[in-house]
């Protein structure tokens, strides 16, 4: 008899929780602090992926950031900041304008880093300290 009263409720349940849509999380992008707190310090292995070339980058607490690319060894010196946009922003040495980039964690702990809606690099690891001596 009990069955009998709960069974209509039981169904509806079942059809609720089974219909119910499934979201795929989409990306999300780091504000400015949690930029801050990712790069602040850190050497980063990065890599390019027009041409899929890796570098080695450090963002200093100064705001100072080193470049160094893995195949030729050149470097390259400017600052870094995070902009009112929530944007990881470089101005290299000797530029104008700076290059801004949305970051994005991705599952597997690496960040694409978005310009324009297109991912123009990614940070593959980071590490503690200036690890090179850049």
């Amino acid at each position: 008899m009990l069955l009998r009263r709960f069974t209509p409720l039981l169904i509806a349940l079942s059809f609720c929780l089974f219909s119910m849509p499934v979201w795929s999380e989409e990306p999300v992008a780091l504000d400015g602090y949690d930029i801050t707190d990712l790069v602040i310090d850190q050497t980063a292995n990065c890599r390019k992926e027009k041409d899929q070339s890796t570098c080695i980058n450090f963002f200093s607490s100064e705001g100072i950031i080193v470049q160094v690319q893995d195949d030729d060894g050149e470097r390259k010196d400017g600052r870094w900041f995070v902009d009112d946009s929530d944007r990881l922003c470089i101005l290299w040495n000797g530029k104008l304008k700076p290059l801004c980039f949305v970051v994005i964690m991705n599952d597997d702990e690496t960040y694409n880093m978005i310009k324009h809606e297109k991912h123009i690099s990614t940070i593959l690891k980071l590490t503690d300290g200036n690890i090179n001596n850049l």
